[in-house]
């Protein structure tokens, strides 16, 4: 491990994630509130390919 700190790490990762989302239709709004949501569960990485039924259209 380097001397990146996490913030370094995961910034650009979120933007462009973000950008992504936006390009696709999703509000700015949208995209950060569903990630933090998604990152208030107890079950966050237990199962990367269950769908949990959150998210929809913009």
């Amino acid at each position: 491990m380097d001397n990146m700190t996490a913030e370094a790490f995961l910034k650009p990762r979120l933007a462009a994630l973000v950008s992504e989302a936006d390009k696709a239709g999703y509000s700015q709004d949208v995209t950060v509130a569903l990630l933090i949501s998604l990152l208030d569960t107890t079950d966050f990485g237990s199962d990367p390919d269950q769908s949990s039924g959150q998210g929809g259209a913009a």
